[in-house]
């Protein structure tokens, strides 16, 4: 295939020659094993320079992406420079011999309604971005030079150190880093996971016999090999027209032809385990982890033992584990799988979220974890388990559905540096070789002596601290008493493997259908109406069902609001069981509160939908609410409402504005003060006052006929709706700012950092108005960040975007900064604005041009997924417009802006103080009303206030 498409571009000899040399320098393989649903088409190469690249070409798409892979990860780094790998990964954005301004590839990115970014991992580095299909050479172009000619100025260092501090102290209150930095604790203190990973002034920073920036060029030669890398492009353009570019942008890689480093080390020196490790967590949360070192499974990718075991183990239907822990009020939640693989090891781990009944009884849970093992290791080992696990992963491969291209370069660049490229979008589906003795072989590594107890919650026995993270903890071996215990087997009659999965569609058929142009009011009568919009230009059997329930009673008041929640979850909690074979079968279900009542939402083989459907309506009409279960969810919520407290500083700035703005809203201590007193017969009469008043919208989309839709209809209607009053329910509201002077609230946290965010409101919510803040944002994002974050150095969290609430416009510039005041960080904000009012006014039309074209390009974005255009319609369905063209109505205003425009947007924005909004979250008072001319913007103040 790869020499017919020479022969097409080739026209003349000396062309056909010179490709042809070409090829013989290339290694090609063009056997890419795809789904039958995937249109793309593939090709591999391998450079001179050792360079594996995988080439996409989608004519279709309209976002173009790339991403490189490099195999070097924190795991490399130095002992005496921790954190260089993720240091490298900031300092090579910032400049390149031939694109020397450190912001020139992020912008032009931007600049072209793209987005990019890069992470760092314990064994790679991946770089990656996306931009509108037509500017994929150019930005492939900046892209390369990263890799091929990086500044690495010395101007920059101590800048970027302290942008990488910034990452760190912004989460250095986050459970999740710390619980991870407290298990490295617990490895071998040789193993390269063991090392501190992120980064700070601490590590960073000239030794007395090498500078910080020698030690990350001896870095960067060590480990930046083209050998050592892999890169994935996706474009619409012919595959001979980027296998072109790619050779002539990425050949000049270095090749240092570098040996990959194996990790073969175990993670736990020898009779290390079994051991526990305490955490005291920031947040109320209590979870129990049990983690088992195990082989690596990569060698076995065609009997998948680990994927085999981990089905079983994580199975939450009738007879699970989880379903037994959850009827002894034990657990909440369960999870089981691999991590930390290193090709040679990985550890299994099983992830459990405790009540408070199961903090206190810890050990009972795993005593209740190893008897399931042992019955697993009797009666689990059997083949037509096998024989399911094949059908579900045919039939995901056969109607597998696109990913958006920025993630799909993404990880299918970081899996090509374990996969042979023929495989790499294969090998997860692929289940062949039924290996019981494999699975018996894995299981019996899942055993008390080979196991590492991880315990985390608020207050447990500690005795260290530890040094990066300041967590308390303790690490402690286990005693012989409880080993033993652990070995003794207990039989339970109700613990016992997952039945014959019911959900395993056996009707995959297209139906003949033409795909709609926009969803058909099929049935309107007052407070019930029916959305249908048949699509099968997926290629897929698929489906969604969206059903929402807007009630008089869900947010009344913040008593209804937290019952509403209550309600949910119970429902939720009385569906685990049933609905998780039909997730495992590809047809997932939703149940989630909104302001105005709760969605259902159901999507995936259309085939079985109808029989999830009736059971999710039975159970929220008609299930039976347990106390013991409303004890535990009320609790769990109100540990979710008291940790709010404890979020990161500007996420608290986030959920103050979207409390002030939002009427009617409930913040947390409001409704912790009414769960407090929440009963459970109370909880058991609120249902009946939900499902009285209702207002009811439909809308089924996708491999469905109208009959059948009808069809559903009436079973929503008699199943749930037949003795409600049905009643139109109004969307809730947006506060109008308005006055003489700025808005200013602001929440006293514990945490070092400040949370600072500034609102500016847009004055109605025409699509012209909606359209100049979305321009608005996208000229200036880039400079905002360049400038707060880059330049001035006031932290590593800083952005500008549109903060549109219920289509009422606005832009909002928000910091997260460790070192700088609210003051300060709103004059330098100020400060901003004001010379990009004189930088607007000198706007190029050429420059105006390329932002529209962003702008618009980003709200025409193809649907990849039946789901994506769905939640479209949806969207457009809550808002009421009924021509389902918000997004091309807003590109339209787009289109129509002009440089005077924005101009004028700014000039009012700045001079009507009365929509300003500033919210900031600290430490201490750093900015009150009486230092700024503002007014505190109280819920009584905002009563006074008009709404949208």
């Amino acid at each position: 295939m790869f020499r017919h498409y020479l022969y097409i571009v080739c026209f003349i000899v000396v062309s056909f020659i010179s490709n042809n040399l070409q090829a013989e320098t290339l290694s090609v393989i063009t056997n890419i094993q795809k789904s039958p649903n995937d249109q793309r088409e593939y090709l591999a190469l391998n450079l001179p320079n050792q360079l594996q690249v995988m080439l996409v070409s989608d004519p279709t798409t309209d976002k173009a992406s790339a991403a490189m892979d490099v195999y070097v990860g924190s795991a490399d780094d130095p002992s005496d420079f921790l954190g260089l790998a993720h240091f490298l990964e900031h300092m090579l954005f910032l400049g390149t011999k031939k694109y020397p301004t450190p912001d020139e590839y992020q912008k032009f990115i931007s600049e072209h309604g793209g987005a990019h970014n890069a992470m760092t991992s314990l064994e790679h580095t991946n770089y990656f971005f996306d931009i509108q299909a037509g500017f994929l050479e150019e930005a492939l172009d900046r892209f390369a030079q990263q890799f091929t000619a990086p500044l690495f100025n010395a101007e920059y260092v101590e800048r970027e150190v302290n942008a990488v501090h910034s990452e760190y102290t912004s989460k250095i209150k986050d459970d999740g880093r710390r619980f991870f930095e407290t298990l490295k604790l617990a490895l071998a203190t040789d193993h390269p996971y063991s090392k501190f990973s992120v980064g700070n002034l601490d590590t960073l920073k000239d030794t007395p016999s090498k500078s910080l920036r020698d030690a990350l060029l001896a870095f960067y030669e060590a480990h930046y090999s083209a050998n050592n890398m892999r890169l994935v492009v996706l474009g619409k353009e012919p595959l001979p027209v980027l296998k072109d570019w790619v050779v002539e942008k990425f050949s000049n890689i270095p090749d240092r032809n570098i040996t990959r480093r194996e990790v073969s080390q175990p993670f736990f020196n020898e009779n290390a385990l079994p051991k526990q490790v305490n955490i005291q967590s920031v947040m109320d949360k209590r979870s129990l982890t049990l983690a088992f070192p195990i082989p690596s499974d990569r060698k076995h990718l065609d009997a998948k033992p680990v994927d085999y075991i981990a089905n079983l183990i994580g199975h939450e239907g009738k007879g699970s584990l989880l379903s037994k822990l959850k009827e002894l009020e034990l657990v909440d939640s369960l999870s089981a799988g691999k991590q930390f693989d290193t090709n040679h090891n990985a550890l299994f781990m099983i992830n459990m979220s405790l009540t408070q009944k199961g903090l206190a009884e810890y050990d009972s849970i795993i005593d209740i974890v190893f008897d399931y093992i042992a019955m697993l290791k009797q009666q689990g080992i059997k083949k037509h388990y096998f024989d399911e696990q094949v059908t579900l992963l045919d039939i995901a491969f056969t109607y597998q559905e696109k990913t958006e291209p920025l993630h799909f370069t993404s990880s299918l660049a970081m899996a090509l540096q374990d996969s042979q490229p023929e495989k790499v979008l294969s090998e997860y589906y692929t289940l062949k070789d039924y290996a019981p003795e494999l699975y018996q072989r894995y299981l019996s590594a899942l055993s008390p002596l080979n196991m590492l107890i991880v315990l985390n919650a608020k207050e447990l026995p500690v005795n260290q601290k530890s040094p990066w993270y300041d967590v308390p903890y303790q690490i402690s071996p286990v005693d012989a008493e409880r080993l033993a215990r652990f070995n003794i087997v207990n039989t339970y009659l109700d613990l016992f493997p997952p039945a014959a999965n019911e959900f395993i569609p056996e009707n995959t058929r297209l139906l003949a259908t033409r795909t709609s142009k926009q969803p058909e009011l099929l049935r309107q009568s007052e407070g019930y109406d029916v959305w249908y919009a048949a699509d099968t230009s997926f290629g897929t059997p698929k489906a969604n069902l969206f059903l929402t329930l807007r009630s008089a009673a869900a947010n009344s008041s913040a008593d209804h609001y937290n019952k509403t929640d209550i309600m949910i979850a119970l429902v939720n909690d009385m569906l685990s069981e049933f609905t998780y074979p039909a997730y495992l079968a590809g047809l997932q279900f939703e149940l989630y509160q909104h302001m105005r009542g709760l969605t259902i939402k159901i999507s995936g083989y259309d085939d079985k939908q109808s029989i999830l459907l009736q059971k999710i309506l039975s159970t929220l009409k008609t299930g039976t609410f347990r106390e013991d279960r409303f004890n535990i969810i009320k609790e769990r919520l109100t540990r979710e409402l008291e940790n709010a407290k404890d979020k990161k500083p500007f996420e608290q700035a986030f959920s103050l504005a979207q409390n002030l703005l939002i009427s009617p809203s409930w913040d947390e201590q409001e409704r912790l003060a009414s769960l407090a007193t929440l009963t459970f017969n109370e909880m058991t009469k609120f249902r009946e006052v939900f499902l009285d008043t209702l207002q009811t919208v439909l809308l089924a989309n996708g491999n469905l006929t109208r009959a059948s839709t009808l069809n559903i209809a009436s079973l929503i209607e008699a199943s749930l709706l037949k003795d409600a009053t049905m009643s139109q329910i109004d969307r809730a509201k947006i506060i109008r700012l308005e006055g003489q002077n700025s808005w200013i609230n602001y929440r006293l946290i514990d945490h070092p950092d400040t949370g600072y965010l500034f609102y500016l409101q847009g004055k109605d919510k025409t699509f012209r108005e909606q359209a100049k803040f979305l321009l608005l944002n996208q000229a200036i994002a880039t400079d905002y960040y360049a400038d707060i974050r880059t330049d001035k150095q006031l932290g590593y969290i800083v952005f500008a975007t549109g903060f549109s609430l219920l289509d009422v416009p606005a832009i909002a510039f928000v910091v997260q900064s460790p070192s700088s005041s609210a003051e300060t960080l709103h004059k330098e904000t100020m400060r901003f604005l004001n010379a990009t009012q004189q930088t607007v006014s000198k706007m190029p039309e050429q420059s105006l041009e390329r932002f529209k074209q962003a702008v618009i390009s980003k709200l025409l974005k193809q649907n990849n997924t039946l789901y994506s255009v769905s939640n479209k319609y949806w969207q457009d369905i809550d808002r009421e417009n009924y021509s389902f063209n918000t997004n091309e109505a807003l590109a339209n205003a787009v289109q129509q802006l002009n440089v005077q425009d924005l101009q004028q947007l700014i000039e009012e924005l700045l001079s009507n103080k009365g929509r300003h909004l500033l919210l900031y979250t600290a430490k201490e008072l750093g900015l009150s009303e009486d230092n700024l001319p503002a007014v505190k913007l109280s819920k009584d103040r905002i009563k006074t206030l008009q709404l949208f």
